[in-house]
């Protein structure tokens, strides 16, 4: 065995950095962080080079003095915690005081800093080496210029994505950081452009600079106390949705954090007013006694452990269902107007009052979806032998119609059915790609966030490549195929693919589209059909490829053999 020694503070430093310090955004995050904790009002981000080149961060919080400024970029140096006992007392972001130290060993770091009625100073390092020290102009507060990022350690390097993740992850970080701080003003400025702002004038103001202004329709709050925890909820409505669940953003004690049990209580709240494979936009506030948590389980604290994670959970669910349940406002007469208004600069007809009225109540009543009689047929091919012949007997709880033959019993799920039925009826159609374009009337609003609309804008013309036209935040013109209540989610997963791969996988495209128009026109739970419809849906039915299964991979037949069942009553072992 070698022999033992102590590894060196730079080695140590660089170490920490592998599990601190991941990513552009990691550095962001930390400096951010550290500008909360300095109990600044106002924050300014710059980024260069999607954050390899520089980040800057500009804080007017209370600043340090030289020798605490030097003090900082040690390793485990902290003014945040002094004790065992405030270890379980945590309310600060940072306490561990690894972010400095593990920044500046894997790049050039320069910290300006000054405090009230004192000179301001400056502090050098680069990659875990002090350079230099000395006096610096500048406002109160600190600035912190972080500069050729993992320049010593260029093996990182593989594990940067492309220049569009990066930026979008500290976009992403941003986000969380206003989200969690509204009482403090943030500017993120990216290659000396202002791409967000925001201001400490409410949240619903904050929620709309973070997501765009067409996310905020209906609104839903809610603020509810259970054992002297608050829970404070915004919930934009299910008529928004996404793709990920990468918009539920919870928060404790002002802290962002991911945790799968919140998350997934989020959407139960959510559950019965979205489609399959859709998730909300939420924002969730919790404040408890920092003893029942420990924020102490994570290297970029992003995850912590709750003395009740399973009660949190459950009221959390509940909390939403209650809120989500409450009676909304019916847009009224005045509301129709404005909402035209807004679409009229797309077309400069002039018409009077009662025309208008009219045009707007069909307008919205094309944004429902039309029902889909099952007694349509939706294809002509013959029937398979994939599925026996049986007769029906029945509907248990308004849902699985039941059906036997001298092999056994058969339950159809009605809704998965005809969700497959519908997939590849529209999968049929789509085969061909069709790009030609339908003007709109009047401009359909999008409910993008604002980071999305700047990738929309770098990738315009591949979107009128596909049929798309738009004009500021309006889309004008579509794809043939597409109907209008599927223009968000069809944007969005065209966008989704754009960040991950720089291009449109249009197979993927055209199936996912097919899966969530499917899943929208297809029956219902609960949904009491005739006997002509059943019939019609089962002969529907034998016609697909894949008739035992929904396009999200769900059954959409079980059989009970006559063995299984008396199996069941002990009639035999």
């Amino acid at each position: 065995m070698a022999d033992i020694k102590i590894m060196s503070e730079k080695l140590a430093n660089m170490i920490a950095a592998g599990e601190v310090v991941l990513r552009p955004s990691s550095v962001v995050k930390e400096l951010m962080e550290n500008a909360i904790d300095a109990k600044a009002s106002a924050i300014e981000v710059h980024i260069k080079d999607f954050g390899m080149n520089e980040i800057t961060v500009i804080d007017d919080g209370i600043g340090m003095n030289l020798e605490n400024a030097k003090r900082a970029f040690l390793r485990h140096a902290t003014s945040k915690l002094y004790s065992e006992h405030e270890l379980s007392r945590i309310q600060t972001l940072g306490f561990r005081g690894e972010a400095l130290a593990s920044i500046q060993s894997v790049s050039k770091v320069i910290l300006k800093t000054r405090q009230k009625n004192t000179d301001g100073v400056y502090v050098t390092y680069e990659g875990g080496h002090f350079i230099e020290s000395g006096y610096a102009s500048l406002n109160v507060g600190t600035i912190v210029t972080v500069t050729d990022l993992f320049y010593n350690v260029p093996a990182r390097f593989k594990y940067i994505k492309s220049e569009m993740a990066e930026r979008n992850s500290i976009i992403d970080i941003f986000d969380r950081m206003a989200l969690a701080n509204p009482n403090i003003r943030f500017k993120l400025v990216i290659d000396d452009k202002l791409v967000k702002e925001t201001y400490n004038d409410g949240y619903e103001t904050l929620i709309q600079s973070i997501y765009g202004k067409n996310v905020l329709a209906n609104l839903t709050t809610f603020e509810e106390t259970f054992q002297k925890i608050k829970f404070h909820g915004y919930l934009i409505h299910p008529s928004v949705t996404r793709s990920h669940k990468r918009d539920i953003s919870l928060f404790v004690n002002g802290r962002y954090i991911k945790n799968y049990s919140l998350v997934q209580a989020v959407v139960d709240g959510y559950k019965s007013y979205l489609m399959t494979n859709r998730y909300p936009i939420a924002m969730i506030h919790l404040t408890l006694d920092p003893t029942l948590i420990d924020v102490n389980v994570h290297p970029q604290k992003l995850e912590i452990k709750f003395v009740n994670e399973s009660l949190l959970s459950y009221h959390i669910e509940n909390f939403i269902k209650k809120a989500l349940n409450r009676p909304v406002d019916i847009p009224s007469q005045m509301d129709k107007v404005e909402r035209f208004k807004h679409m009229e600069s797309f077309n400069q007809q002039t018409l009077d009052f009662n025309a208008q009225m009219q045009i707007m109540d069909t307008y919205e009543k094309q944004e429902i979806e039309p029902k889909i009689k099952i007694e349509e047929s939706l294809d002509i091919r013959t029937p398979k032998e994939k599925i026996p012949a049986f007769d029906y007997v029945g509907t248990f709880a308004g849902t699985y119609l039941l059906f036997q033959n001298e092999e056994g019993l058969y339950l159809i799920d009605q809704h998965a059915a005809q969700e497959r039925i519908r997939y590849e009826y529209y999968q049929d159609k789509f085969k061909k790609p069709v790009f030609v374009s339908r003007n709109l009337l009047f401009g359909m609003p999008l409910k993008l966030t604002s980071a999305d609309f700047e990738i929309l804008k770098s990738y315009e013309k591949i979107f009128n490549q596909y049929g798309f036209k738009f004009h500021n935040e309006d889309v004008i013109a579509l794809p043939a195929f597409v109907k209008d209540l599927e223009v968000d989610i069809m944007i969005e997963s065209m966008l989704e693919m754009l960040k991950d791969r720089g291009i449109i996988d249009v197979s993927i495209l055209k199936d996912q589209l097919a899966k969530d128009r499917s899943c929208k026109t297809s029956i219902k739970a609960n949904q009491r059909l005739s006997y002509e419809e059943i019939i019609r849906l089962v002969n529907d039915l034998r016609t697909c490829e894949n008739p035992y299964h929904c396009p999200h991979g769900r059954p959409t037949i079980i059989k009970l053999s006559h063995t299984d069942i008396e199996k069941m009553f002990r009639r035999i072992v």
